[in-house]
């Protein structure tokens, strides 16, 4: 089976591309059961073909998410030979994601849960929480665990093939039931009866085809009962699949046959007798690659007060599985006959007695497995003897913070070769409170003994503690599990956003983190673009389509303080910026519980940078919540850089005094030079700063800093003579004693009035909630909460005389298109005005109160397009509205589940990216009128919200299996569509093809896509040979090293003749002799004499060759017939003529170079001399170029091959013409055919060349008209 698998598609009108699925080896089962299926319900089969279409927005849909990397679901692992063909399936909200280990890449997303109530989409109801994916990649398919959201544990199964659910069944028995649990007990093949079609429908038994044996998944569902009646099911832990590679064991021999009444058990939910009757229940389920049937159901009755809670299928025994309760039991289970085989009491001693078993993980030792419990002990049994070995205790400091976090999680034992030759045993240990220890099981040297009747504390100290990797998982570990045979560990968290590869090669046995995936543990509170704001000076400023344009900003919200920068395009991009090096170090040795998150920089409330100077210094400045300093970050080493933004008289120190209050920074701005910053404070003042040294340069007002000024100013200076002067001009009044006028009254009154109103142009005791700077550094543009609109001189730091301009209604942000110098403000009423500060007026108000388009919540966050022509506002109230700034018009308005609390919009235009409340990734939408035309209907706004669908992560990698597949299935669709055959993988040929260029219709001309250099530089070939011709010739070395040796060799064009004709025939001599006489120090006689005697039998040879030849032999000896080398494109065109299809030359010469094609070309005919073979070969060349130029493909390459193959043999054509018809009569027959074909196909080419050369030409013309015309208009 192909290792294949395909995305799906977030949308009815956007599909993912597809990406490789997990591939595994099949393993022997260890169970052996009859397919008896019971009645349960199926809620639904889902057709394959396709989901019903949706409503969407006029200008987005969904593309991708990012950011969202775990959930606190455990994750599944498939077997493999090593991590390079392993996977990871990870549930992932309503989907699943399979990460390849190797590069911890997402290789494959599911689509959505489908609902479970009916056949309900999940638009109309809560939604689905999937809670555990195990997948089979060779057979294909998927199987999800998955419920209401709402409810305490899984209800339903879904399967799925590839990335569709097909089909959805009910497992429980009521809703007080939950599957806590699933076991993987391997494959087998069973005789499947009434398998579901891809269309829904069963498959009747005449429409069936002979029975015959199926490889099937067989897995072990556990059920309890919530006899508490809280939502506990989310602390629910998987341990992992089980291998079932082992033979089976003898302690099984009790044969399997079907209990009829145990099938009827839970047949229906209202069977409340034994419902009541016991509060487990465990069913086996078959998996197909089409179908989910229910074999039997196995109530644990014989053990009533037993919740189960985790379980697990030892190696080697035979149909058992092992399951831990809640009130610490642990029991055996024989599936087959649903019989509970033992109940283990090892564990019920003073120690361990009502601890809830929370993990179980069966060690390379086959009887031995470890059982975690709720009290943070890890128990180490010998399930065939019953008993236990030793404990191992794992304490955490009593605090009300650390209540309950003792738990074990999640056990794993590692069996790679380097633990073996180290002599250890490790067990890495997962608990609630994040903390990954790793114990070396293996005893102490000095106290190996073996009594069993020790006391715990005794043998907890023979094993000793590895290492501990404290807060590795915020929220807990959710699962961690070591890749078999080799030294790497695997982890995720509960609320840690992460997955977590450690590799275990330090010689003191303790782990390092080899690759990581990590994002936000919070929702985002801020996302932007990385230099968006001003446009960006990018490599690529045509299109903006540099690295720089992929990248997000994202700023965690409340409890996460980290900074992170997100790809669009490539995950193993992502990094967080780093605030400060050995965080961790510093954070244990203060002792600090959250570790290093309590040394953080508090979460940013706002960003602004401007990548103009990012070579020289920082281009990112940041301000934090309740705190007056700013800082520089430097987007190339993604960290801190540079100096801290601060007033001189303003403490760093936690320990001094700190700002007051009102110095708290609330909004910031870069100048578009990069040189400086403005941070504006909740007390109204602007603070201006030179970013490269930090330096404080001013304040806005002036008189907000003139108090620190005047005092270093007014500090008396010896000698200073200025000093003394203006005070002797001040009392002697010299200045005034010429020239004493009285002012003129009106003068006077002006000049109060001015300093009046400069007086109002301040924010006084309000917040400056937004900042701008134009591009050439001349205004300042201020908003705060008390209404006004301030514009300042950025070089005096005066207000403009028009300042201060009163808004209607406080203002909470604001956003500076500087192309078009136009401010969008949000305002406290939900609307948005927008300010023109060229005209220093307000030009356009949206979402007005009176406005039937308008804002019913706080409007979160705005920005522009990058033409500064439409406004996006994203509003609490769940919607995001596009608004049409010269029109004045909302043309789109979309809703989502929750509500968007920032955006931002790419570089380009091409992408919005939004974050949501109580969500961790960021969504992306892409703008379809990048892609399609979209008619925007600006008279008739849309009257209600486009419900937008949650856009899925995306696969990044896809190998050629699953890129054929999606070939495959989109030539498919397009044949179901027209009503044609639908075609084969045979058929469809390589995948290649699609990179065909095929005109949409007869006789459009097309171009190749080939590179201009491969056929421009045919044109200049000459001038290329004249500019690269060497200066000189080369000179032979005066002398050779000595350690190069001559060799004879042997004649490459013809070794058989070339002793007879050539005089250095000679002295010829074989290899092996002429090797040893170089290297041989004898130099006497003997040498001598050898040669004279090889010399003497290649003359005798050479003479008997001689006479046994013919006169006419030895005379074409003599004179040899000169034969020319032929090109690889000589024999291709012989061999195209046969079928009269000449593509292959194209396809061939489009791979090769200009000098290559050149060399092609002049190989097919020497000159009149070469007419002999020559001739045919110009021939076939121009019946190629003839029907290459009639089909029109490849217009500009066909082109310029024909230019280069009639500059080289231009002459030789024209002397066929000249000569033909003198030599027409000595000519053989054929030749004078071929000449007049050659003739007759380059009349026809010189033909077809005008036609389709004067048709392009009058389109072009046409189409020049049309743009003067048109621009003239404008």
């Amino acid at each position: 089976m192909s290792d294949s698998e395909e995305s799906s598609s977030t949308n009815s009108q956007s599909t993912a591309p597809p990406s490789p699925t997990v591939a595994t080896t099949d393993t022997n089962t260890d169970i052996d059961i009859d397919i008896v299926e019971t009645n349960t319900d199926i809620i639904h089969t889902v057709a394959t073909n396709g989901a019903a279409t949706r409503d969407g927005s006029i200008l987005f849909q969904p593309h991708r998410t990012i950011g969202i990397i775990s959930t606190s679901q455990p994750f599944t692992l498939s077997n493999g030979t090593s991590h390079l063909d392993r996977f990871v399936t990870m549930p992932l909200q309503e989907r699943f994601v399979i990460y390849k280990c190797d590069s911890l890449k997402p290789v494959l997303v599911s689509d959505p849960l489908k609902g479970t109530r009916g056949t309900s989409s999940s638009r109309n109801h809560a939604g689905e929480k999937l809670y555990e994916a195990i997948s089979d990649s060779s057979l294909g398919v998927t199987l999800v665990t998955h419920g209401c959201k709402g409810r305490w544990s899984a209800s339903h199964v879904t399967l799925y093939k590839r990335t569709r659910g097909i089909q959805v069944r009910k497992i429980v028995r009521g809703s007080s039931w939950g599957i806590v649990n699933v076991v993987n007990l391997g494959k087998s093949k069973f005789p499947l009866k009434g398998h579901a079609t891809e269309d829904g429908n069963e498959m009747q038994d005449d429409e069936a085809e002979d029975q015959k044996m199926e490889n099937c998944m067989v897995l072990a569902l556990i059920c309890a009962k919530n006899t508490i009646g809280v939502n506990d099911g989310d602390g629910v832990d998987i341990v992992g699949e089980s291998d079932d590679e082992d033979d089976a064991s003898e302690s099984d021999s009790e044969s399997m046959t079907s209990e009829s009444d145990a099938n009827s058990d839970g047949a229906s939910d209202s069977e409340d007798d034994d419902d009541d009757a016991c509060n487990g229940e465990v069913v086996i389920v078959i998996v197909s690659r089409r179908n989910v049937i229910i074999q039997k159901r196995m109530p644990l009755s014989s053990v009533p007060d037993f919740v189960p809670t985790v379980a697990m299928h030892p190696h080697t025994y035979l149909n058992k599985i092992l399951i831990g309760g809640a009130n610490g039991d642990l029991i055996l289970v024989n599936v087959r006959s649903g019989k509970v085989v033992h109940k283990f009491k090892c564990l019920h001693d003073d120690t361990t007695t009502g601890a809830k078993i929370t993990a179980l993980e069966q060690s390379p030792a086959v009887d031995t497995v470890a059982v975690g419990t709720a009290t943070g002990m890890v128990h180490l049994t010998n399930i065939r003897m019953d008993v236990k070995l030793f404990s191992l205790a794992h304490a955490v400091p009593r605090s009300r913070r650390n209540k309950g976090k003792a738990e074990i999680t999640s056990l794993s034992f590692r069996t790679d070769a380097l633990a073996l030759e180290h002599g250890i045993a490790p067990l890495a240990v997962g608990q609630m409170n994040g903390t990954i220890s790793v114990w070396d099981l293996t005893p102490r040297s000095n106290d190996d003994s073996d009594d069993e009747f020790a006391s715990s504390s005794t043998k907890d100290s023979r094993r000793t503690l590895l290492c501990q990797m404290e807060l590795a998982h915020k929220g807990g570990v959710a699962e961690l599990m070591y890749l078999p045979q080799e030294p790497l560990l695997l982890s995720s968290g509960v609320k840690s956003n992460s997955l977590v590869m450690y590799i275990f090669d330090n010689p003191n046995h303790t782990g390092r983190i080899l690759r990581q995936r990590v994002g936000h543990v919070a929702p985002p509170g801020l996302i932007r673009y990385q230099h968006s704001s001003n446009g960006g000076v990018l490599a690529s400023m045509a299109d903006g389509t540099d690295a720089a344009s992929c990248q997000i900003l994202s700023c965690g919200g409340k409890g996460d303080n980290t900074l992170r920068v997100f790809s669009t395009a490539r995950s193993v991009l992502d990094r967080e910026y780093g605030q400060g090096r050995g965080l961790d170090k510093k954070a244990r040795e203060l002792g600090l519980d959250g570790g290093k998150s309590e040394l953080l920089l508090k979460p940013i409330t706002g960003i602004a940078s401007c990548e103009t100077k990012a070579r020289e210094w920082g281009d990112l400045v940041t301000i934090h919540r309740d705190h007056a300093i700013a800082y520089v970050w430097s987007t190339k080493r993604k960290a801190q850089s540079g100096p801290v933004l601060r007033q001189e008289e303003w403490n760093v120190s936690a320990m001094k005094t700190q700002p007051p209050m009102s110095a708290h920074a609330t909004s910031v701005a870069m100048s578009s030079c990069g040189n400086f910053a403005v941070v504006g404070t909740a007390g109204g003042v602007i603070y201006k700063y030179n970013i490269q040294s930090g330096m404080p340069r001013g304040s806005f007002p002036r008189d907000a800093t003139d108090a620190t000024e005047k005092l270093k100013r007014g500090a008396k200076v010896a000698g200073n003579v200025n000093r003394t002067t203006k005070m002797l001009e001040r009392t002697l009044k010299v200045h005034k004693l010429h020239n004493v006028e009285e002012k003129d009254l009106s003068a006077v009154n002006m000049e109060a009035r001015m300093k009046t109103r400069l007086q109002l142009a301040r924010h006084v005791d309000a917040a400056v909630v937004g900042l701008a700077v134009d591009t050439l550094n001349k205004t300042l543009v201020s908003v705060g909460s008390d209404a006004k609109l301030i514009l300042w001189s950025f070089a005096t730091h005066a207000p403009h005389q028009k300042s201060p301009i009163r808004l209607s209604a406080p203002a909470t942000k604001l956003v500076h298109a500087r192309d078009s110098n136009l401010l969008a403000i949000v305002l406290e009423d939900f609307s948005t005005i927008l300010f023109d500060c060229s005209a220093l007026s307000v030009v356009r108000r949206f979402s007005t109160v009176n406005s039937s388009a308008r804002h019913t919540g706080p409007i979160s966050d705005v920005a522009f397009g990058p033409d500064g022509r439409n406004l996006y506002t994203a509003s609490l109230d769940g919607t995001v509205r596009v608004w049409d700034v010269p029109t004045n018009t909302c043309v789109d308005w979309m809703t989502f589940a929750s509500a968007p609390t920032a955006l931002t919009l790419s570089t380009t235009g091409e992408f919005l990216a939004t974050a949501h409340e109580g969500r961790l990734g960021i969504s992306l939408w892409c703008d379809r009128s990048f892609f399609q035309t979209v008619h925007l209907n600006g008279a008739d706004p849309p009257s209600k919200p486009f419900q937008m669908d949650e856009p899925a992560a995306a696969a990044e990698e896809e190998d050629e299996d699953a890129l054929a597949q999606r070939v495959l299935d989109d030539r498919t669709n397009a044949f179901i569509s027209t009503g044609q055959a639908t075609p084969s993988m045979e058929d469809n040929g390589d995948v290649d093809d699609e990179k065909i260029i095929v005109p949409k219709r007869d006789g459009l001309i097309t171009l190749s896509g080939l590179p201009a250099a491969h056929w421009k530089n045919l044109f200049h070939l000459e001038l290329v040979k004249e500019r690269n011709k060497p200066s000189e010739a080369p000179q032979k070395p005066p002398s050779a090293p000595f350690f190069l040796q001559w060799r004879g060799g042997e004649n490459a064009t013809n070794p058989e003749v070339a002793p007879k004709n050539s005089d250095s025939a000679k002295d010829t001599k074989p290899d092996d002799v002429e090797w040893e006489a170089a290297w041989s120090d004898d130099g006497g006689k003997d040498q001598e004499n050898t040669n004279i005697e090889i010399k003497r039998d290649v003359k005798r040879k050479n003479k008997e060759e001689v006479e046994t030849m013919g006169t006419e032999a030895i005379e074409i000896a003599k004179k040899p017939k000169i034969r020319h080398f032929r090109s690889e494109l000589a024999s291709l065109l012989e061999r195209c003529s046969t079928s009269n299809n000449f593509e292959a030359v194209t396809e061939h010469l489009a791979e090769m170079g200009p000098s290559a094609i050149d060399v092609a070309f002049s190989a097919l005919c020497h000159g009149m001399h070469d007419l002999d073979e020559g001739l045919r070969f110009l021939h076939l060349c121009s019946m190629w170029l003839l029907e290459s130029c009639n089909s029109r493909k490849n217009y500009e390459v066909i082109n310029a091959y024909m230019h280069r193959f009639f500059h080289i043999h231009a002459t030789t054509i024209a002397g066929i013409d000249a000569s033909t018809d003198n030599e027409m009569v000595d000519s053989p027959d054929h030749e004078v055919e071929i000449r007049q074909g050659l003739l007759e196909t380059i009349k026809q080419l010189k033909i077809s060349q005008i036609s389709s050369t004067e048709g392009l030409r009058n389109k072009m013309q046409e189409t020049l008209c049309l743009l003067r015309h048109f621009s003239r208009m404008v």
